[in-house]
């Protein structure tokens, strides 16, 4: 006696098309909601910016002209023009958002501010490998404590200043780095802790202190 396959089949393509059925059903709101959202973006009204927090880049605190090289003057260069800009971090924020939180006479402006705070992120990210290169832990650290206080995307940020507080024995710097990892939205969230991970063994002396928690 054959086995009854035909049964089978047509009970699988019943699955089959009940489940493309329904993907085909949510993403036709899924476009539904986008344009609706869309539509309510493009007639949003001019909201006031003037009171924002807007993001201070502390220069001050920089160590300029600690180099003639060429690239570190044009990293520092460029950080004083933006210095004098209006700064926001709006990474993860589509146009539409944009343009429903800021109202659509601000687009433009408001897309310019959230791409100079990008290029403030690549810069201090530069910046501190530059003045790691040479060193200057200490400089590092404060570039870098800056970058991640203001929410930097960049991964190598991140684990870049882990490295500093690991040579200088900062453990409790390490955790508290990995716990706002942690409640952050980055994209690269979970391969930036597994890196911080493995730079958080302090060595004192012949004991070995493992931070991880």
């Amino acid at each position: 006696m054959g086995f009854p396959i035909l049964p089978f089949f047509l009970i699988f393509l019943v699955v089959i098309t009940v489940r493309l059925k329904a993907l085909d059903a949510n993403q036709k709101k899924q476009e539904e909601d986008f344009w609706a959202k869309e539509r309510q973006a493009n007639i949003t009204p001019a909201k006031d910016i003037s009171n924002l927090r807007y993001i201070t880049i502390p220069m001050e605190k920089f160590p300029l002209n600690f180099s003639d090289d060429k690239k570190v003057l044009e990293i520092e260069n460029e950080l004083k023009e933006l210095s004098t800009h209006k700064l926001l971090n709006l990474i993860g924020k589509s146009n539409t958002d944009l343009k429903l939180e800021y109202g659509v006479p601000n687009f433009e402006l408001m897309s310019q501010i959230g791409d100079d705070f990008d290029r403030v992120c690549v810069l201090l990210n530069s910046y501190a490998k530059e003045l790691y290169a040479v060193g200057r832990i200490d400089d590092v650290i404060t570039v870098l404590e800056f970058a991640v206080g203001v929410g930097t995307d960049i991964s190598e940020s991140y684990t870049l200043l882990a490295s500093c507080y690991e040579e200088y024995g900062m453990e409790q710097k390490i955790v508290f780095l990995r716990q706002n990892v942690q409640k952050s939205n980055l994209l690269l969230k979970n391969a930036i802790l597994s890196k911080i991970e493995s730079k958080t063994k302090i060595s004192t002396g012949d004991q070995v202190v493992d931070m991880k928690l």
